[in-house]
């Protein structure tokens, strides 16, 4: 049975080997997250192997509404795979977002914090155990893993 993998919010530059998910409505979307609902359209709960969230965290506005949804379309033993901005880059990647989605590629719908929010205690306190973690470059990676009590 082939694993269910979601690429989580990179809708406009989607890693080839995932489903796609986003806020907006592109046509090449898989699934999409509506915000004020917390769900993801076309996906069944616990059906997920695995989401991949690339430069994504810092544009959650609400994080932990973000991770409980996740959380709940995620199997026994699923994983969230995330690659972002460590705390040391933010302030230079807040000026390149500013730069990018407002003057280059202009997307408002994409929002973006002004401080670093620390999201691994959201995600331990939501119950999820971090299973990995390196640096890469400007880039920290965590792999967290749902536990048999979620």
């Amino acid at each position: 049975m082939e694993k269910l993998k979601i690429d989580f919010g990179s809708g406009y530059n989607p890693n080839s080997d995932y489903k796609i998910c986003d806020i907006t409505y592109l046509p090449n979307l898989d699934y999409v997250y509506n915000q004020d609902d917390n769900v993801i359209v076309g996906c069944e709960y616990c059906s997920v192997d695995e989401f991949y969230l690339r430069n994504v965290v810092h544009h959650l506005p609400d994080m932990k509404k973000t991770f409980s949804c996740l959380i709940k379309y995620l199997k026994s033993n699923g994983e969230i795979k995330i690659i972002d901005v460590r705390k040391e880059y933010f302030k230079q990647n807040l000026i390149l977002d500013i730069l990018w989605y407002r003057y280059v590629i202009p997307r408002y719908e994409v929002w973006f914090s002004k401080c670093y929010r620390d999201y691994f205690k959201i995600l331990e306190s939501l119950g999820m155990e971090k299973i990995d973690y390196y640096i890469q470059d400007e880039k920290e990676v965590s792999v967290w893993r749902k536990s048999l009590k979620n």
